[in-house]
């Protein structure tokens, strides 16, 4: 409790310089663009450093993309210097849902790891890590983007530096914030406003509090950023999502209420499951041939080797029989050639010979 009473003030007092979020078109005003709906569950492991990119089916790489790196063990997302900052964003929405992320935040004074769901009436539920202080996770969230509202707590967390499972569930009776499979903090829904309530995307990122020109975002963040203690690396393994309302391919809003009762969805297949299933099918023989003995895959591979081998084999044959097909039509050709050519010299031997001359009848003689 000492450390919340030392925080509070500083989160108050910062609130105000925090409003990162913003949105194309507010639904509580206007008549916005449907939201394009997960509708499914999408897990993506980051354990590839063959890959170069977040998958532009389901990511957009709004900030810093040429900063993220793909190793074996997660996509790290690395800071080094004054004015950057990493954001990847989601391509679908989910409309209540769960978000569980496997991850290492990173270090610094300053440097903040962070994982949101956002919505387009700027509803927000938030997981912030400050890098200079090992021993706590803040939950925050927001009604509307009301940066007055006084959310956000703080968590205990055996160093976040080290790997730990951070999850939000979020449903239309409470929200809840898991540390390690742990319930760490419970709100109990509340009418629009006062409970984020309407289709949300992803979000997650690193960025530097500590460099912000306004003290309270600096004071919030720990303090100023120190680059020569750089850089800066947040480690995601993992990331998890699931929609709760499944067959649908878009959200909409019904009217400017905000409520979850407003929002409309289309049935169907959405596109990231379609997309989903595409890809499926080729990663489901890839994994199981990850998940074979290491006897079975050289057995495996001996056989697509021999397969190769026997077809390499049968190709070779092919060629050479066709080859003494082909020397034999050949030889018939010439043999062929060599007599037609034979016989045409006779004849011209015995044109020249005079063999083939008309006698002439003298007058009177008859035939």
């Amino acid at each position: 409790m000492s450390f919340l009473r030392t925080v509070l003030p500083i989160a108050l007092l910062a609130s105000n310089a925090l409003a990162q979020t913003f949105t194309d078109c507010n639904p509580l005003n206007s008549t916005c663009p449907d939201d394009p709906a997960l509708g499914t569950t999408y897990p993506e492991v980051f354990n590839s450093s063959s890959q170069t990119e977040l998958d532009v089916g389901f990511w957009n790489t709004t900030a810093g993309g040429s900063l993220m790196s793909f190793t074996d063990g997660g996509l790290e997302l690395t800071l080094s210097e004054k004015g950057q900052s990493i954001t990847a964003q989601s391509q679908f929405y989910i409309m209540f849902g769960t978000l569980e992320v496997i991850m290492e935040a990173a270090p610094g004074t300053g440097i903040i790891s962070s994982l949101v769901l956002l919505s387009d009436d700027l509803d927000e539920i938030d997981v912030e890590i400050m890098g200079g202080n090992a021993s706590f996770a803040e939950s925050n969230w927001y009604g509307w983007g009301d940066q007055n509202q006084r959310n956000a707590l703080y968590h205990p967390v055996d160093n976040v530096h080290n790997q730990h499972n951070y999850t939000i569930e979020w449903s239309q009776q409470q929200l809840i914030w898991h540390i390690d499979g742990n319930a760490v903090r419970t709100v109990p829904y509340a009418k629009p406003h006062e409970y984020p309530q309407s289709p949300c995307f992803i979000r997650f990122g690193i960025w530097a509090g500590g460099d912000s020109n306004q003290e309270g975002t600096v004071a919030w963040a720990g303090g100023k950023t120190d680059w020569s203690q750089g850089p800066f690396t947040m480690k995601v393994q993992s990331v998890k999502v699931t929609d709760a309302t499944t067959n649908v391919t878009s959200y909409s809003y019904g009217d400017n209420s905000g409520s979850y009762q407003s929002i409309k969805s289309d049935p169907g297949e959405s596109k990231f499951e379609k997309l989903m299933n595409k890809v499926s099918k080729t990663q489901a023989v890839v994994n199981h041939f990850n998940s074979l003995s290491t006897g079975a895959k050289i057995g495996i591979a001996c056989g697509i080797a021999g397969v190769l081998l026997v077809g390499i084999i049968g190709f070779a044959v092919f060629c050479i029989k066709q080859r003494r097909a082909g020397k034999r039509e050949k030889a018939l050709a010439d043999q062929s050639w060599n007599e037609q050519a034979a016989e045409l010299d006779a004849y011209r031997q015995r044109m020249a010979r005079g063999d083939f001359a008309i006698q002439h009848m003298g007058h009177g003689e008859k035939y």
